[in-house]
């Protein structure tokens, strides 16, 4: 009987190294997945720390989604530092490296961008040792050295994915 679809996992042991191994990736990846006999993988994810990102990291390991693979990747990765460029952002500020990541992370969890910035900032900026209040700040900053300088972070934000959801072809540019 083939099961599509169905992610679970349950680890049961006594030994306490394995199970700190697990919760150490966990930690880093947010989710790992562990294949059974029959070929199926069964999944852990980590919501503990970043409760919206379940919801991305969910659809990422469907096996039905439209989850990018890594040629796509690549291009997702060209658009993004064309459009920053575009806009005039430094590519070499800490901020632009946050606006970066959180539009790559939302575009390859097939995400749309959160109506507040908080937890993404949180996440993206605890990757490079960050604190929100410090990610915040940097994007800002990041904001008003580029040509977007007038908008809000949120704003600015949302016309940068705008413009590469159009690049990729999302979106008709005539709409």
């Amino acid at each position: 009987m083939e099961n599509k679809g169905v992610v679970e996992m349950a680890v049961v042991c006594s030994d306490l190294s394995l199970l700190e191994n697990i919760n150490s990736l966990l930690k880093q990846k947010g989710v790992i997945a562990v294949e059974d006999e029959f070929g199926a993988l069964h999944y852990i994810v980590d919501g503990r720390n970043n409760r919206q990102a379940v919801a991305g990291r969910v659809t990422a390991i469907n096996p039905n989604s439209s989850a990018i693979n890594e040629k796509e990747e690549a291009f997702l990765e060209i658009c993004i530092k064309t459009v920053l460029r575009e806009y005039g952002f430094d590519l070499s500020l800490i901020g632009t490296v946050l606006i970066y990541n959180s539009i790559f992370l939302s575009f390859k969890r097939c995400t749309p961008l959160p109506a507040t910035m908080k937890g993404l900032y949180c996440e993206t900026g605890k990757d490079l040792g960050l604190n929100y209040e410090q990610a915040e700040r940097d994007v800002r900053y990041a904001i008003t050295k580029s040509s977007l300088k007038n908008m809000r972070s949120r704003a600015a934000m949302r016309c940068i994915y705008s413009r590469i959801e159009r690049r990729l072809g999302y979106i008709d540019p005539l709409e």
